[in-house]
């Protein structure tokens, strides 16, 4: 069966003429962006049809043209459209996603229609999908949308592109359905962004919503994997060069340059939004004619303002106070033959748009929030290699993390925005060119195809599977005391027991400092009660130093492994067998250096150094920060020591570098095959509570026992609800009969 790629977007890129009231193509970033895509794979693209465009009016403009073909349209009643796109997209969605959480307005009415329109899309899609297609979602209108289909086709390869930033975790916590939406988005296989900023914001709030760990790279679930990465859009390149350089339109730009009289033309071109920071970008030009007299009557801006969302009375107002702006300056600097502000309120034709790319001498983007900004990579495109123009771009913008040659600029600081804008026009358009040159060689060698390719190239290559989910049973506590599941009654009935047990979060508490984390007396005198008899032996497996584990539970008669299990000391005995038989050398200085310039970086953060092991910790620090370097100390040491024997491990807290023997999963399958009894009545009951411990999970033999102590995504059969408990379950183990 031949692979496709199908589209999903809130809209078929489609419009109405107001005038004839024939459907042709429509604008917008995301549009631009997918119209951009040359592909040979055949393509669906599946979305609404506006609400006043009939199902008579769409066949009769089907049957007229063959390009509407390869469009899915999904119709919806006008009333439950108006509340998932205006309702919740663009009055909880957008605002909140780009900072501006005071204009959020959240209607639980206006959410299910916003469900409801998802599980649309996902029926329409399972309506058309072969079982070989790539499915590639797109932007905030559809979060829900992978979780629909999952329901019915697991198997079915889902990826979700996001075209907005994705806000810091303290803002999008502030969303009601903030649980919900994360879930249903880690249905996807594959989740993108533009910038790493924003897949950092997301692994946040995995973080601090679902207490999901996650890298830069992908993220376990309990059912499955989750791939992310970093996408960022580009455009058809070639279309808006091979435009530029046309006669038509090099007649035309030249013609917009007489009318001007100068060659200081700043071009704005922006949907009339509060996140574009228009109104910013008309303070700075005023501050750049007063600060700047002898541009006046040179100097001047063409602002054009595509409308948008028309109806949400946000933008009405919006509207109005741009307006009213313009007038304001357009009356302070106005002279008989020039006029600084050239409003346009309306779209402008392709053609247009780039004579005026090719005629400006700065554009001038001053965005409070943007995803990308494709503008600035067209205006690019479009230039004079020789004499180009200058692109003037907000920081807070994804193309600023792609674009090396432009001029960042903080555009709340008007103040300097204009004397960067002054400094640009007056330095001459030959003094871009080498700036230039570098960023027009990566748009030509990076174009929407390339980016659909990277994506789409990433996706299929993901196996999709989903974890056979254990049913977790919660080990309930009544009354200070254990109850115990009967399923794992039946378990112990009668059999001596054999338990792994962890140490930190598991025996003691998790402390801030590591050094603290001692054996109480209460559990002390518990677990000589509990090996007083016959019934169990415990082996502590810890990621402790040997040294630490010796002090804290020699006169406990239990075995010790230590470092995960690099190290091995028999219940009794004196001397420590080494497990692990690799080369520390070959990559214990280099990780340490690493490891030690990071602390630099992040207060409260530091390196403890084992035998075989090295732990940063940070559990003291800065969260958000520390958090995002944890991420770039994982993916460096994974970079910087590929190939060598050693594994880099996340945990609570702390990034560890180990030998590749010291892990607690390599140690149960040795112990188990090596040294633990054979007799047929032995139980192996295994107890941790982080990451390292469902190696150890999984390696027990069948039939054992598996305790998760805390929450989170586990493989274990049973779990504790905390660490509180794990005293009184041990108790509770030793008192069961035995055979």
């Amino acid at each position: 069966m031949k692979k496709r790629w199908i589209i999903v977007s809130n809209r078929l890129p489609l419009a109405k003429d107001p005038r004839s009231g024939e459907l042709g193509p429509s604008s917008g970033g995301l549009v631009a962006a997918i119209t951009g895509i040359r592909s040979e794979i055949e393509t669906l693209w599946i979305g609404a049809i506006p609400p006043e465009i009939s199902k008579e009016e769409w066949t009769s403009s089907q049957q007229n043209s063959e390009s509407f073909e390869k469009y899915v349209p999904i119709f919806i009643k006008k009333k439950t459209y108006e509340k998932y796109y205006n309702g919740i997209a663009n009055q909880v969605f957008w605002p909140l996603f780009h900072y501006e959480s005071g204009l959020v307005r959240f209607r639980w009415a206006d959410w299910a229609a916003y469900k409801r329109v998802n599980e649309m899309f996902a029926e329409k899609i399972l309506e058309v999908a072969n079982p070989t297609d790539l499915v590639w979602v797109h932007d905030f209108h559809l979060f829900l949308v992978a979780d629909y289909i999952k329901r019915k086709a697991p198997h079915l390869k889902v990826g979700f592109f996001l075209h907005i930033p994705f806000p810091s975790s303290e803002i999008f916590r502030q969303l009601p359905v903030r649980n919900e939406l994360l879930q249903a988005l880690l249905e996807s296989d594959l989740i993108g962004f533009h910038d790493y900023s924003y897949l950092r914001h997301f692994c946040a709030s995995l973080q601090s919503v679902l207490g999901l760990e996650s890298s830069l790279l992908k993220v376990e679930t309990p059912k499955k994997t989750v791939q992310l990465g970093v996408f960022p859009v580009s455009i058809d390149t070639k279309k808006i060069q091979t435009a530029s350089r046309s006669v038509a339109i090099r007649k035309q730009a030249s013609a917009y340059r007489r009318k001007q009289h100068n060659d200081y033309t700043i071009l704005g071109v922006d949907r009339l939004d509060y996140s574009k920071g228009i109104d910013l970008k008309l303070q700075a030009v005023a501050e750049l004619l007063r600060q700047h007299p002898e541009l006046r009557g040179k100097a001047s801006l063409i602002q054009i303002c595509v409308p948008t969302r028309t109806r949400v009375p946000e933008y009405e107002d919006l509207k109005m106070n741009i307006e009213r702006q313009v007038g304001e300056i357009n009356g302070e600097f106005s002279e008989p033959n020039y006029v600084p502000i050239q409003y346009i309120y309306g779209s402008v034709d392709f053609q247009t748009l780039v004579a005026l790319y090719k005629m400006a001498r700065a554009l001038l983007i001053t965005s409070k929030r943007d995803g990308m900004n494709l503008v600035a990579l067209e205006y690019i495109a479009a230039q004079n290699p020789k004499r180009p123009g200058n692109v003037l771009l907000s920081e807070f913008t994804g193309a600023v993390s792609t674009l090396s040659g432009v001029l960042p600029i903080n555009p709340w600081d008007t103040v300097q925005t204009a004397e960067t804008l002054a400094a640009t026009l007056k330095s001459g358009r030959h003094a871009q060119a080498g700036a230039h040159r570098t960023m027009l060689q990566f748009l030509e060698n990076y174009t929407a195809t390339d980016w659909a390719n990277s994506f789409l190239g990433s996706l299929s290559t993901i196996k999709v599977y989903r974890r056979k989910l254990q049913q977790r049973v919660e080990i309930q506590t009544r009354n200070g005391k254990v109850d115990l599941p009967d399923s794992l009654k039946a378990s112990l009935d009668r059999k001596r027991l054999l338990v792994l047990l962890d140490y930190d979060g598991t025996l003691v508490p998790i402390h801030q400092r590591p050094s603290e984390a001692v054996l109480s007396s209460n559990t002390r005198k518990v677990l000589n009660s509990v090996l007083g008899g016959t019934k169990v032996e415990i082996v502590v497996v810890s990621g402790r130093r040997r040294n630490f584990l010796t002090e804290q539970l020699k006169d406990l008669g239990v075995s010790l492994a230590a470092e995960h299990g690099a190290m091995y000391l028999k219940k009794g005995g004196s001397h420590w067998e080494n497990l692990v038989h690799s080369d520390k050398q070959s990559w214990y200085p280099l990780a340490r250096k690493i490891m030690l310039d990071y602390t630099l970086r992040v207060p409260a953060s530091f390196v403890e150094e084992k035998e075989f092991a090295l732990s940063w910790h940070f559990r003291q620090s800065p969260t958000e920060f520390a958090d995002y370097q944890a991420k770039k100390l994982h993916e460096e040491l994974e970079l910087g020591l590929a190939n060598l024997p050693v594994a880099i491990l996340g945990g609570k807290k702390v990034i560890e570098a180990r030998a590749i023997e010291a892990n607690k999963g390599t140690f149960t399958r040795w112990y188990m095959d090596g040294v633990a009894s054979k007799a047929e009545n032995q139980l192996v009951v295994a107890i941790g509570d982080d990451q390292t411990d469902e190696d150890m999970f999984n390696s027990v033999p069948p039939g054992s026992v598996t305790v998760k102590v805390g929450k989170g995504p586990t493989g274990a059969q049973y779990c504790l609800a905390s660490q509180s408990e794990l005293v009184g379950f041990l108790k509770t183990l030793s008192e069961c009969p035995s055979s």
